[in-house]
């Protein structure tokens, strides 16, 4: 998985790289994902933060409070306890071609056996691709 977080201005504030076990769904993954870019941002201390996601299911699943019936279930509630630490938080659905340097970040973790943490400054192969994703 990779997580990119990123300040008001589309600045690049840190990231990760870390790989997950392949017996996961797609969805359960992405929910893995989301957690993991929640803890992140906690861990940086961020206050008002907006959340992109590849899958809609998710998303919803997180927003709607709709949780209850899903195998990943748990993953959400995680998710959802966690966010009592900020301030205000949003999660917004977006495609996965809208975010090149996570991509790129989840190939980085094939690489490595644990996580990888960037603070203030990335890779220098995942650095030129930041422009790429403001929207």
């Amino acid at each position: 998985m990779g997580v990119i977080i990123r300040d008001w201005r589309g600045e690049a504030i840190g990231a990760l790289s870390m790989s997950v076990p392949a017996a996961q769904t797609v969805a359960e993954l992405e929910a893995l994902a989301c957690r993991r870019a929640v803890q992140f941002a906690v861990e940086l201390g961020l206050q008002d933060v907006v959340f992109e996601g590849y899958s809609l299911q998710v998303i919803q699943a997180i927003s709607q409070d709709s949780s209850d019936f899903l195998p990943y279930g748990h993953i959400i509630e995680d998710i959802r306890i966690h966010l009592a630490a900020f301030s205000t938080d949003d999660f917004i659905f977006n495609t996965r071609h809208c975010n090149v340097v996570v991509d790129a970040l989840a190939k980085k973790a094939k690489n490595f056996r644990e996580s990888r943490v960037w603070i203030d400054s990335l890779p220098m192969d995942i650095a030129p691709l930041v422009a790429f994703d403001i929207h």
